[in-house]
């Protein structure tokens, strides 16, 4: 019985000394979690102009796709975005053509990410909407069909200086007025 409780006695110290480290530790579980329930819209800091339409963005998506959750993500850093989007941890973000167009490629201050598969869910003035190549169909055209309410696309934007970068097939449906994929 003694030494049962001897045992139980060193237990709880133990675990008493661990608890604090344990508390100290950052949530990365939790983040995943987010960034699974939320869609994330990246922007930088490079360009305040990224972040101003990343929040028209979020809104119109909170109007006509509130489903999505969106939120703003707002990166130091165009490389920043380059490292998320490149490990699958952003899906949608911000660019300009040129930022776009260095990250699909891998070139200039993108090559230490490598060639970052994006497609086109929307053009913007010159900026555009870019997500990762792996987003769903359906994904795609929902959030295209919820940002038309409030960005047109012009009838050039599908086939001008943006034709270096593929449109998501979803966006593209979309746009040519098709109903939404399975």
């Amino acid at each position: 019985m003694l030494r049962r409780e001897a045992l139980c006695s060193m237990l709880a110290w133990v675990c008493a000394g661990a608890m604090p480290s344990a508390l100290a530790h950052t949530p990365y579980g939790q983040w995943q979690v987010y960034r699974r329930k939320h869609l994330l819209v990246g922007c930088h800091k490079d360009s305040e102009r990224t972040y101003s339409l990343a929040k028209q963005i979020v809104n119109e998506l909170e109007t006509y796709l509130p489903e999505a959750s969106a939120r703003v993500a707002r990166a130091p850093t165009a490389q920043r975005i380059a490292s998320l989007m490149a490990t699958d941890q952003m899906e949608v973000a911000v660019l300009s053509l040129q930022n776009a167009l260095d990250m699909m490629t891998g070139e200039g201050k993108f090559k230490p990410f490598g060639q970052i598969p994006l497609r086109v869910l929307m053009t913007i003035d010159d900026w555009m909407l870019v997500c990762s190549a792996d987003m769903p169909d359906r994904h795609a055209w929902l959030v295209s069909d919820a940002l038309l309410h409030s960005f047109a696309v012009s009838d050039n934007a599908r086939d001008t200086g943006f034709n270096d970068l593929e449109w998501h097939a979803g966006a593209f449906v979309r746009f040519s007025g098709l109903p939404m994929p399975e």
